[in-house]
């Protein structure tokens, strides 16, 4: 049996040396410095902001969420599909956000938020799991709108996708898992351009985990 590891975290060495500054699923994460005694707190803090803004974001298509802090000044990069859900009219939207920021976590008031678009959502695997989780709490039926979805992001130009939903699937007793892929998805090739995400969704029956794997190689990168 193969060894379980997160395919972003696989890849980090070699994206670390070929960064990619239009495509977030191949930037760093986190930007920061800490000594021994407060790593621990500026860890926590950068996991609780990202978790607090993945889950306030969702319905705006949120791609990913990179921090950058420094000794006296804190930036957050939001990369989302649909930026005017965030900015709301006038700014208001991000106005909003930075204060609920600096509020529940203890930001200092300088903080800067910087909301990228990222055009096309169906090269993201993070909005195409939010979708799916979405469609399963409202019971839609998984299987069809699973494929219907792989098939559209297929159109995109996308190499491959693949898709894996287990739980209580349909509400059933006993969970189980199921798989849904198109095309190519090497996931043990590290220089394929791998995004993978995994959400929760809440249903009456439990909670159900969707992963999202797609392929964004192309035959050039391969060979490289």
């Amino acid at each position: 049996m193969g060894q379980k590891i997160n395919p972003v975290l696989f890849r980090t060495r070699y994206r670390s040396l070929k960064p990619d500054l239009k495509d977030p699923a191949n930037m760093q994460k986190s930007f920061w410095y800490a000594n021994k005694s407060s790593y621990a707190s500026m860890l926590k803090r950068d996991i609780q902001i990202r978790t607090y803004l993945l889950k306030q974001l969702n319905k705006a298509g949120i791609v990913e969420v990179i921090i950058k802090m420094s000794l006296r000044r804190l930036e957050i990069d939001i990369w989302v599909s649909r930026p005017g859900m965030v900015i709301g009219k006038g700014g208001s939207g991000i106005e909003t956000i930075k204060n609920s920021l600096i509020k529940r976590f203890n930001l200092p008031s300088d903080l800067k938020l910087n909301i990228e678009e990222f055009k096309d959502e169906n090269r993201s695997a993070r909005v195409i799991a939010n979708t799916i989780a979405q469609a399963i709490e409202k019971r839609v039926s998984y299987r069809r709108f699973i494929k219907n979805l792989i098939e559209k992001v297929k159109t995109s130009g996308i190499p491959g996708v693949k898709v894996k939903v287990g739980g209580r699937l349909n509400g059933a007793e006993i969970a189980r898992s199921e798989e849904f892929t198109l095309g190519s998805v090497p996931r043990q090739t590290i220089r394929a351009n791998i995004d993978y995400a995994s959400v929760t969704a809440k249903t009456l029956a439990g909670t159900l985990g969707v992963k999202v794997w797609i392929n964004k190689s192309s035959a050039i990168d391969m060979i490289k």
